[in-house]
């Protein structure tokens, strides 16, 4: 989905990691993946669930050109 109403602002990561593992602390120790988003002078940790990450490449694939695109 693009945004067509409203400019879009605020700090862009250049740089990003990914890796998977179990939750150390929630109830039965899902498997998620973390993510951290670096940026100038700062680094951003996500984790999220294994649907929220596929439902997150679902939507990068919408957004990117495709892979023979040069960026």
């Amino acid at each position: 989905m693009k945004n067509k109403e409203y400019p879009i602002s605020g700090s862009i990561f250049q740089g990003v990691t990914t890796r998977q593992g179990k939750h150390e602390y929630e109830e039965g120790n899902p498997e998620v993946i973390e993510i951290t988003l670096q940026g100038y002078n700062s680094s951003y940790v996500n984790v999220i669930d294994l649907k929220t990450a596929r439902d997150l490449v679902n939507q990068l694939r919408d957004l990117l050109p495709p892979n023979y695109v040069e960026l």
